[in-house]
């Protein structure tokens, strides 16, 4: 259902099925005012030229009600779990909503802010002065990472450029429309439509009795803050691990696959070792969609998909990085866009009937963004008054067991994100995980 005008200035539309599915995973952590699976995008910044002798904060702010213009959807709002709602604001309804998502915290790293934020029914922007870096904030309903990255790149370029007085009223025209309706998927689904989409969803049984890192901390332990664990190749054990992976005809998001599984086999109980291991096969759909969904006018908008995959214990890394190659490759067919609502809807029936406090996985999982630049540009503005960006990293908010290992390059070198819940990890336990992603692709790939 489109975006439709009920009445002078306000907007609506469904919320739509792949949304519904995302918001529940979300809300489940609602009880403790945070959102599971919401996006944190952080960028590292140099200001250059000019505009290092300006005030940022105030620079920051009108760039992020810009942003509102460019892709307005930052600020709609779900209502009664069903309707999306957008309000276009007057001036004071404005300054209003910069104050309530846009904020200087002066005595806080990003990572320890990440950690810390609570919810609120928009995504936010935080500036951190003490070491220069921009935080995006982000229900996953509302956006994916290739979305955060596309909205930090017009963030900054807004920033760069300072914008001139917007006519408020036209941003309408770019509210995002769900991804059932960008790839017009029929609400009346063929009986091929229905049994793909429940093969969809039973792809997520082989969750069922797979392999999971050592998490000893006690069953009824409250989640707390989102913690990072970071590693980032060198420039030239990058540039060896690409050129291997293309002697062998394999991708780097294969092959850090197939490691991630490897690390997930070293840090688990010896009892656990005999078991499969199963991750997600992640999707974009932009590229598989028309203009103008395929491009960055839409960015704040959840346009993600994926299915599970097991490998088994006895499987070689070879074995295993083929295996994610081949479906890395295999694209979205025109068949599985068309299943696609009904295998959004399966995954809510399947998470709505879960049982109250039901076990969490403790494998760690993989989302790859492949090359930032494509997504994030290094510079912006010119040289006489510009930002230069040091460093992309962030990840999804976890409040559960699980964990995820978010990889992709920037600057030439290959960047590990590894993001899980303090409550139930340490530190060095995690900052361990990373590194023997490292050495095995190393060892793997360049011995």
């Amino acid at each position: 259902m489109p975006w439709s005008k009920v009445r002078e200035g306000r907007y609506e539309r469904a919320v739509g099925e792949n949304e519904t599915f995302i918001k529940i995973l979300g809300d489940a952590a609602l009880p403790l005012n945070r959102e599971h699976w919401a996006i944190n995008i952080i960028a590292a910044i140099t200001p250059t030229g000019s505009l290092a002798q300006e005030n940022l904060s105030s620079l920051f702010r009108d760039a992020w009600k810009a942003l509102r213009f460019k892709h307005p959807t930052i600020a709609a709002y779900i209502v009664d779990q069903t309707n999306y709602v957008y309000d276009v604001p007057d001036a004071a309804a404005l300054e209003k909503w910069a104050s309530e998502t846009f904020h200087v915290v002066e005595d806080k790293t990003a990572d320890e802010l990440v950690a810390s934020i609570t919810v609120s029914p928009y995504a936010t922007m935080y500036y951190l002065p003490k070491t220069n870096e921009v935080l995006g904030h982000s229900q996953h309903w509302r956006t994916d990472g290739v979305g955060g990255l596309l909205l930090m790149d017009d963030f900054l370029a807004l920033a760069a450029s300072s914008p001139a007085s917007l006519p408020w009223g036209e941003e309408v025209s770019r509210l995002a429309p769900s991804i059932e309706e960008a790839a017009g998927i029929s609400t009346s689904p063929s009986e091929a439509d229905k049994e793909l989409g429940a093969k969809c969803v039973g792809s997520f049984g082989h969750a069922v009795g797979a392999i999971g890192i050592s998490s000893p901390s006690p069953q009824d332990t409250v989640p707390g803050g989102t913690r990072i664990a970071r590693l980032h190749l060198s420039e030239q054990e990058t540039q060896a691990i690409v050129q291997a992976c293309k002697a062998r005809s394999i991708s780097v998001t294969a092959a850090v696959h197939a490691s991630i599984a490897a690390a997930n086999y070293a840090l688990a109980v010896p009892e656990d070792q005999e078991k499969h291991y199963t991750s997600t096969i992640r999707y974009s759909f932009r590229p598989f969609l028309s203009e103008p969904y395929s491009g960055r006018e839409y960015a704040s908008v959840i346009f993600t998909t994926g299915w599970m995959l097991p490998v088994s214990a006895s499987s070689s890394w070879e074995e295993r990085a083929r295996l994610y190659h081949d479906e890395y490759r295999k694209g979205l067919s025109k068949e599985y866009i068309s299943a696609h609502r009904e295998y959004a809807i399966g995954l809510c029936n399947l998470l709505r009937s879960l049982p109250a406090g039901a076990p969490s996985p403790t494998d760690v999982d993989i989302s790859s963004l492949g090359v930032a630049e494509r997504l994030l540009g290094r510079e912006k503005g010119t040289e006489a008054r510009g930002i230069r960006v040091d460093r992309v990293s962030g990840g999804l908010e976890m409040m559960s067991r699980q964990c995820v290992c978010h990889v992709w390059t920037f600057r030439d070198q290959l960047c590990l994100n590894l993001v899980y819940n303090e409550a139930f990890y340490e530190k060095a336990v995690m900052d361990g995980f990373v590194a023997r992603v490292r050495e095995s692709l190393l060892k793997e790939l360049t011995a």
